[in-house]
């Protein structure tokens, strides 16, 4: 059926060619050449149309899915990284607040430690001083006691041999120790 038709145009086409050779020119048209040239043009259109168009639309198509589909896996990572970082951040933020509550914490329990130190201390500086003054005054009075004893001893001594011939032993201690309890 195709050889038909081009024989059918073949035919058409002879006359014209004929006609058109007969004038030579610059300006002159030649209808054969004319002729197979839009019908060359149309076969070429025709196969362009079905075979070459498709096959350069749909890689065109692909082409553009597959850009779309990378800007639209970029702007879903953009998401997911802006999402991620404010997600770092907010536990950079908790971190922080922690480290600061620790600080805190740490100061107050040192503070609270350092008085509590403090108070130890004074408290111990007051029971050493308290068990100083109390053995300070044990001692006195132990020394005072003793000093009286030497005291009545010396002054035994002292009186004995003042006025041994006119009294004894036991009256001078008596009147030793009355001298020494005046003292």
């Amino acid at each position: 059926m195709r050889l038909a038709g081009l024989g059918t145009i073949w035919g058409l086409v002879s006359p014209l060619k004929l006609a058109a050779q007969s004038e030579t020119g610059i300006f002159s048209l030649n209808v054969g050449l004319v002729v197979w040239t839009w019908i060359l043009f149309v076969l070429t259109l025709v196969v362009l149309a079905r075979w070459v168009f498709p096959a350069i639309s749909g890689g065109l198509e692909r082409r553009h899915e597959k850009i779309q589909g990378a800007i639209d896996d970029a702007l879903a990572a953009r998401d997911e990284a802006q999402a991620v970082l404010a997600q770092q951040e907010a536990a950079l933020d908790a971190a922080r607040r922690e480290a600061r509550e620790m600080l805190d914490q740490a100061r107050s329990a040192a503070d609270g430690l350092g008085k509590q130190m403090l108070e130890d201390a004074r408290a111990q500086q007051a029971q050493m001083l308290d068990d100083a003054r109390r053995e300070i005054g044990l001692e006195r009075d132990r020394l005072r006691e003793e000093i009286r004893r030497d005291a009545v001893d010396l002054a035994l001594a002292a009186s004995e041999r003042l006025i041994r011939a006119r009294l004894d032993s036991d009256e001078n201690r008596r009147l030793v120790r009355e001298f020494v309890s005046g003292v």
